[in-house]
């Protein structure tokens, strides 16, 4: 470490940075109110070393122990942080930074954790490297995280390693500014006072921190605000090509295919030399089952698991693949053998709400065996099942309102007085019911006086659950407060959806909808989660001649859906995959599809009239021009009612998209993985095809600007390339490109592609 660099570093922990005395060898600076003197001298090697009080020290060594004082922060996560009970590790796969990937689809690690460990603690000189930790929702990304952290922790006491992870929850909600998460963090969670946010950074730098940023699930994915995407590009251009940082999301961004998409973040990075990779989660199989069933105590997980798979079920279903389904099952196989033959026959019964039923399980028997008024003989039940399922939407549905994901406790005790004010509870039964409900089995201490769900799943459970029946009720208001809070996550909106389906109407819910859209601004939450419980009432609903207009329909609304006999009119739709979608006697007038993904399953008697398609992905190939959308559109099995799916421009071609800007677009997105790549990787990537792109489009590339030649620094001799323009420049010329590469390359050197673009 040189003296610049130690200086740099000094000023982000002093009180006052412009206050630093370094002259003559000595440092003298106030940290914490603390006068630090120290003596700075050059080891026979070069170091820079730092000598306090007669200790004598490397000025690494010193600013970790003496400045940042990571020792305690590591006795603060061991504490705070207990690596999770019974934990067993998942396995995964791991796709390393695309300059040193092998294998474009990564490789199995039957222990990610140590993967992990092992790839977090590994450095890239001159590079900064992002890891995203990926899985779908509730398979153990926390747990994972929450373990690693404390293990890691534990070998930097024992000085088998140099780093910590950080945990940085951020809860799904959106921020602004990462020093304010990061800051809360560190103090509110760890109580660790002595960083300011700039010093953490440098931390971070140094590679002796590694931040863990958990929550990114809601915010990340495309048709959001951007806010989350930006804010973690600026936190990845402060660190200056260097240092690591773990994102737990459920896709890695650099898996979206629309330029437009990823221009969010890679436009804030800037020109720093930037590495992406991902390690990904697998669900749980028969080992990982039985090897929490042996943790827990069972005497025969192995029959505990052919119990369950043999109900009709099947080895793939959530209660045997998905940890924190797994742990309760055990819960209700360890209490109550009898129990868990009626849950796995009920389920059988009614597959499509199995997580229902599982609720219904446990709270049936928080009714039946522990919540009793005893003051009578015999003992009777404070509550039935229905009631608790109330009482706990009630409580989700207020921590909805109030955007956070625990209440305090006397937030709990006001809800629970207005549960039972509306239940006519006597006194008695009232004050027990208060005081159970701090022990309910589906709530936990979050920390302090605050209570929130045992999982996320749980708490959105009963949202959907307060939401659907808001709707089946036809309860205007209390669906419109509900609406206008936020973009509903979409496994609350689906809960709402069953809800409806058992117990109301989907077209009265519909209507109730359409009723709430109309008259909201645009960009409403509103207009949004009215087009997500459309799209999701509608479902499955086989003639219902529903009929919506004016709507906002969310990220992949589409994906996975079966509709019939649906209209939908001027509305709009976010990016979404027509993956597993059967559309059949649909009609979509006069509205807007920001992006199609992917071939549908079935499409039959549906048409576009007068709808607007941007653009189509499929193959990894993105479509522009009008004409193409069209005869794409039309070979999935819409019918094309009123002209093209797409409005013609000036400058779209009417041909097929050309080989040459199909073969650019692959190219194109290597640089999504990392911001420079090397002329082997190019080729590896293109294969076969990358003598022609060498030779032919390449040059184009680098005269127009597009690309540009960094210096290589490794062995051998090779060239090296980055992208030289900002990342919406390349969507607005893809875009107005007409498929043709001549209009594409055209674009940049007349100034046609800048709209809405700007400086790197």
């Amino acid at each position: 470490m040189d003296v610049e660099r130690f200086k740099r570093i000094v000023r982000a922990f002093a009180d006052d940075p412009e206050d630093i005395d370094l002259k003559h060898g000595k440092l003298l600076v106030q940290v914490r109110d603390e006068l630090v003197e120290a003596k700075l001298s050059p080891s026979p090697e070069g170091d820079l070393m730092v000598t306090e009080n007669g200790d004598r020290l490397s000025a690494l060594s010193w600013v970790v122990r003496r400045l940042a004082r990571l020792p305690q922060l590591a006795d603060r996560i061991r504490s705070h942080d207990e690596s999770p009970e019974h934990f067993v590790t998942p396995a995964g796969d791991l796709v390393e930074h695309e300059e040193f990937a092998s294998d474009a689809d990564g490789f199995h690690r039957e222990d990610i954790a140590a993967a992990m460990a092992d790839t977090l603690g590994s450095r890239i000189p001159g590079t900064t490297s992002v890891w995203y930790l990926t899985s779908d929702a509730g398979e153990g990304k926390t747990s994972l995280i929450n373990h690693l952290a404390v293990e890691q922790a534990r070998a930097y006491k024992r000085k088998e390693t140099h780093w910590l992870l950080v945990p940085i929850p951020l809860g799904g909600r959106t921020f602004l500014r990462f020093d304010d998460v990061v800051v809360a963090a560190l103090v509110n969670r760890l109580r660790f006072q002595l960083l300011y946010y700039d010093a953490f950074l440098e931390l971070v730098r140094l590679g002796v921190v590694v931040p863990a940023f958990d929550g990114f699930e809601e915010m990340i994915i495309e048709g959001s605000s951007g806010e989350a995407v930006s804010a973690l590009g600026q936190l990845v251009n402060n660190l200056n090509s260097e240092g690591s940082v773990l994102v737990a999301a459920r896709k890695a961004y650099f898996e979206y295919l629309n330029f437009r998409s990823q221009a969010q973040l890679f436009d804030a990075i800037g020109k720093n030399d930037v590495a992406f990779g991902r390690m990904s989660l697998r669900r749980w199989d028969r080992k990982h089952f039985v090897a929490y069933g042996q943790k827990r105590g069972l005497d025969h997980p192995e029959a505990l698991y052919r119990q369950v798979a043999a109900s009709s079920l099947g080895t793939d279903h959530a209660l045997l693949t998905r940890a924190f389904l797994v742990r309760r099952l055990v819960d209700v196989a360890t209490e109550d053998g009898s129990d868990l033959s009626r849950l796995l026959g009920r389920i059988g019964q009614r597959p499509q709400d199995y997580f229902l039923e599982f609720v219904s399980a446990i709270v049936e028997r928080e009714a039946r065996e522990k919540w009793m008024d005893k003051s009578g003989e015999p003992p009777q039940p404070l509550l039935t099942g229905d009631e608790h399922h109330r009482l706990l939407s009630m409580i989700a549905h207020e921590m909805w309102l109030s955007s956070t994901d625990d209440l305090k406790t006397d937030e709990v005790d006001f809800v629970a007085e207005m549960f039972t004010e509306e239940g006519e509870k006597s006194p008695a039964v009232a004050r027990q019911i208060r005081e159970r409900l701090k022990q309910h089995a589906l709530l936990v201490r979050t920390g302090g006086d605050r209570l929130g769900f045992d999982h996320e799943h749980f708490r959105l459970f009963y949202l959907g659950l307060a939401l659907g029946r808001a709707l089946v009720k036809g309860d205007v208001s209390a669906v419109k407060a509900a609406l206008d809070v936020a973009a509903a996550p979409r496994a609350a909106v689906d809960q709402a959806a069953s809800c409806v389906h058992r117990e109301g109407d989907s077209a009265s819910a519909v209507a109730l909808l359409q009723r709430l859209a109309i008259p909201q601004l645009p960009a409403s939450f509103v207009r949004e989660n009215c087009g997500a419980l459309t799209a999701a009432v509608a479902d499955g609903r086989v003639g219902s001649r529903a009929a919506a207009s004016h709507m906002n329909f969310p990220k992949d609304a589409l994906r996975g859906r079966s509709l019939s006999g649906l209209t939908i009119r001027d509305s709009h739709f976010s990016a979404t995959s027509l993956e597993e979608a059967t559309l059949v006697d649909c009609r979509f007038v006069r509205c807007l599809f920001e992006r199609l993904e992917g071939a549908p399953k079935e499409i039959r008697g549906t048409g576009l009239d007068g709808c607007d398609v941007t653009s189509i992905v499929d193959d990894d190939v993105e479509l522009y021009a009008p004409e193409q959308i069209r005869r794409r559109l039309v070979s999935y099995g819409f019918a094309m009612e009123d002209g093209p799916a797409a409005r013609p421009s000036d400058h779209a071609a009417t041909g097929e998209m050309s080989e040459d800007l199909k073969l650019v677009q692959r190219a194109l997105r290597v640089f999504t993985r990392a911001t420079g790549v090397n002329e082997k990787t190019m080729q590896t990537r293109l294969g076969g095809r990358f003598s022609r792109f060498r030779k032919e489009i390449l040059p184009r590339l680098l005269e127009a600007g597009v690309l540009e030649e960094l210096p290589y620094e490794g062995k051998g001799k090779q060239r090296r390339f980055g992208i030289a323009v900002p990342m919406r420049r390349i969507a607005d010329a893809m875009k107005n490109s007409g498929g043709q590469l001549g209009r594409f390359v055209d674009a940049f050197g007349t100034g046609d592609a800048t709209s809405g673009g700007g400086p790197s």
